[in-house]
């Protein structure tokens, strides 16, 4: 079995996108979800249905994020808590 180095421009993508779409916010936000479904349901929620909502939600949520990113974008450069993480 032979391994594969990732283009170093590939692996910086990678990471930029990662940190775009905010997966640690995100899953506590797929959690919240998933936690609703069940409790709106009277009985177990179907497999199908929970798993399609869960993906459906993080991808939705991940893309709000990205998109949170580019619209707050000059805020964010003068805020005293957000300019130091650019």
């Amino acid at each position: 079995m032979t391994t594969q180095v990732l283009p170093h421009s590939f692996a910086q993508r990678l990471r930029a996108f990662y940190s775009l779409t905010k997966p640690r916010v995100v899953s506590l936000i797929v959690f919240t979800a998933v936690i609703g479904m069940f409790l709106a349901t009277p009985g177990m929620v179907p497999a199908v249905t929970l798993l399609a909502a869960t993906v459906g939600i993080f991808f939705v949520a991940g893309a709000a994020a990205a998109v949170n990113c580019l619209v707050e974008q000059k805020i964010d450069a003068v805020m005293k808590r957000t300019q130091s993480s650019r």
